[in-house]
């Protein structure tokens, strides 16, 4: 299978959004592409996570390099600004490796092959889904409680509930599918850890190879943030990703 290639310096997982905000003039010739009537890509391309390089520069010899296992993204929603520049809403179709990529005058073609979705060992999945709800329950209100601590110094009463009450409404209560699967990409979404450490999680090979590592970092990401050992990613963090 032939997409276009949008590297970015983010991990996408099957089933979650990827808002991006195009200025770039190679990367706003591919959303032509993608969004033509009659385009053989069906709004569909290839991400990868950038492992050395940028997402933005014209050189071809200083492209960026990536790593081997991606997802397929196709566009939902598209609003081109007055300048030229696109507001596009993706969303992750399927997990798929990257076999060849082809840089053409504009933006890069990538031969890809979708990764089938194997939920793993049932009896596994069974134990693990539980312990894995359970885990982020303890996880979000982790991460409320610090930030909210976090915020109060320094603030007045009013300040602080105010921030406890926008907290509320960022951070609520998450139920965890029952398809292990989308579960995993579920977890993977929330966890506020480094892109690697992201990227390991997407390549690995099942569903319950995937909930097992999430609930031990889970349960790893709430003591450091309990033992004020780390500080989470603010909310003002979650925006357009640019090109």
């Amino acid at each position: 299978m032939r997409l276009p290639f949008f590297p970015l310096h983010t991990v996408l997982f099957p089933h979650l959004p990827l808002p991006l905000h195009v200025f770039e003039e190679r990367y706003r010739a591919m959303t032509r592409d993608l969004l033509e009537a009659e385009s053989p890509y069906a709004g569909r391309f290839m991400t990868s996570m950038i492992t050395d390089g940028t997402e933005v520069g014209d050189d071809p010899e200083r492209a960026p390099r990536t790593g081997r296992l991606g997802t397929i993204a196709e566009v939902r929603s598209a609003d081109q600004l007055a300048d030229g520049r696109w507001v596009l809403l993706a969303v992750g179709v399927a997990r798929a490796e990257l076999l060849s990529i082809e840089r053409g005058p504009s933006y890069a073609i990538a031969e890809v092959t979708p990764l089938p979705e194997d939920a793993g060992d049932p009896v596994l999945v069974a134990g693990l889904l539980p312990q894995c709800q359970a885990a982020l329950d303890r996880y979000l209100e982790t991460v409320k409680r610090f930030v909210a601590s976090t915020a109060s110094i320094g603030r007045e009463p009013q300040e602080t509930g105010n921030v406890a009450s926008s907290l509320d409404q960022v951070l609520k209560p998450i139920r965890l599918p029952e398809d292990p699967s989308a579960a995993s990409y579920a977890i993977a979404g929330v966890l506020q850890i480094e892109l690697t450490r992201k990227q390991q999680l997407l390549e690995l090979p099942d569903a319950a190879s995937r909930l097992a590592a999430e609930v031990e970092l889970l349960r790893r990401e709430a003591a450091l943030m309990a033992d004020d050992a780390m500080a989470p990613v603010s909310s003002t963090d979650l925006h357009y990703h640019p090109n």
